[in-house]
């Protein structure tokens, strides 16, 4: 009862006090929700979907917005994009490609063991491109379970187990900032911005993620083989039971190759119709998972099992608070109590942001993380004469850069669940891989984005 009291009580004492000056009283309610969701958030006394709920309802109930406002900014298109990529996901999960894919990454490595774990990594980043982390994370270790029984590596006392069970978890989650449909947070990022007017599409997300991706993928996999040097010289048995599994899986026949070639046309959908027509990727998402739907890619059974909708409602009232945070004027005031502590120089400012996000998204849901942060990095680079879209993107990316605790991400937690690393392998890996994708964020900001125009 306390975990529930906090939050609300947290609320009270932000409304109640003082007024800060140049803070409108629109802005200080909405600071007041903002605490609350992060505690919410944070302890999770009520499921997250209710959270989300509690902060759609509470900008209305403390009279900051009008009903209309809050409904709207609900029911924006981000969600609906959402809803059609947890249906093209459920479709995924049904036919044999997501294993086709993963095995045949697996299969490059041949018998090495430190390529073993960069094709376990690239098998799961690569999946993420076209469907939720989470997802891929479940695909992905019942194969690596059975590949490390039949090598003979024991739980705990495996090095090349403890590297190929972690790297799994991190390249799920560092391909998921590929594309819009790798994670909640990114359609949430990409309807903060169209919000504010600013267009964001798929291919152009893209080409602001991917260097980070590809980079991250190779710098992490360097740390955990230097972390954890395996113990196996030859994986020769490994090898043959990666071809008996690749050999045993069905081919594309029939409706299965309907659907796949459909898949194909979604993805290239996404890539190619916005730049010839002006249409919402969130339409082209609902459109394809309409087509799946009709061409036998899933059962609206696998729908209602597949689509969660508690992240769905979260995600909605977040995408909400942040639009009102910014509207309200209470991003902008706390970007202007940021920078007086940054001196307005944009390096501290850049930094800050990203350190921020990466902090918060250690510890809570990703997607409640950058909901938070959205409005106000957005409101920080907007001050400092940086771009503001520079700044949503780095919220949006970093935010989804989790390593260090199991509450991380769902991918650390059901890796985990195999039994072959500890909380403390995480942690040790986790701080490490934290410092270097920073970098890395921070090199590509200042180079790559600068290149393509984003600031």
């Amino acid at each position: 009862m306390a975990k529930l009291a906090l939050p609300f009580l947290l609320l009270l004492i932000v409304i109640s006090i003082p007024r800060p000056e140049g803070l409108t009283v629109e802005g200080q309610m909405m600071f007041g929700v903002l605490i609350c969701a992060a505690s919410l958030f944070i302890l999770q006394p009520i499921p997250l979907g209710l959270s989300g709920i509690v902060v759609l309802i509470l900008p209305l109930i403390l009279g900051a917005v009008n009903a209309q406002e809050t409904f709207r900014s609900f029911g924006n298109s981000a969600v609906f994009f959402l809803i059609g990529a947890f249906m093209i996901a459920a479709t995924v999960e049904r036919t044999p490609l997501h294993r086709k894919i993963s095995l045949r990454f697996l299969r490059f490595a041949g018998s090495s063991p430190r390529l073993l774990v960069l094709a376990t990594m690239l098998s799961g980043a690569s999946l993420t491109f076209i469907m939720p982390e989470h997802g891929v994370i479940v695909l992905i270790v019942p194969i690596l379970v059975l590949t490390i029984i039949r090598v003979g590596l024991l739980p705990l006392r495996s090095n090349l187990a403890r590297s190929l069970m972690i790297g799994a978890a991190y390249g799920c989650t560092i391909g998921s900032l590929a594309t819009p449909l790798g994670g909640a947070r990114n359609p949430l990022t990409i309807g903060f911005l169209n919000s504010q007017g600013i267009e964001m599409d798929f291919l152009r997300w893209m080409f602001i993620s991917m260097p980070i991706v590809v980079i991250s993928i190779f710098a992490v996999w360097i740390i955990l083989i230097l972390m954890f040097p395996t113990e196996v010289k030859d994986l020769k048995m490994a090898a043959r039971v990666i071809k008996d599994e690749t050999d045993e899986l069905p081919t594309f026949e029939g409706r299965s190759r309907i659907i796949v070639l459909t898949l194909i046309l979604i993805v290239l959908c996404f890539v190619i119709l916005p730049y010839f027509i002006n249409v919402e990727i969130s339409l082209i998402a609902l459109i394809g998972g309409v087509v799946l739907f009709i061409v036998g890619g899933m059962k609206w059974e696998d729908v209602e099992a597949k689509i969660p909708w508690g992240i769905i409602l979260l995600y909605g009232g977040a995408i909400s608070m942040g639009i009102h945070l910014a509207n309200s004027g209470a991003a902008t005031w706390l970007a202007a109590r940021v920078l007086e502590h940054t001196y307005g120089y944009e390096f501290l400012s850049i930094l800050l942001v990203l350190l921020l996000s990466k902090v918060l998204t250690e510890v809570m849901s990703n997607t409640a993380a950058v909901s938070i942060m959205l409005p106000i990095g957005y409101a920080v680079f907007s001050e400092t004469g940086l771009p503001a879209e520079m700044g949503a993107m780095l919220v949006g990316l970093s935010g989804g850069l989790a390593f260090m605790f199991l509450i991380s991400t769902p991918g650390n937690l059901i890796s985990y669940s195999s039994g072959y690393f500890t909380q403390k392998d995480l942690l040790k890996a986790g701080f490490v891989v934290n410092v270097v994708t920073i970098g890395i964020v921070l090199l590509v900001a200042y180079t790559y984005w600068k290149w393509i125009g984003v600031w």
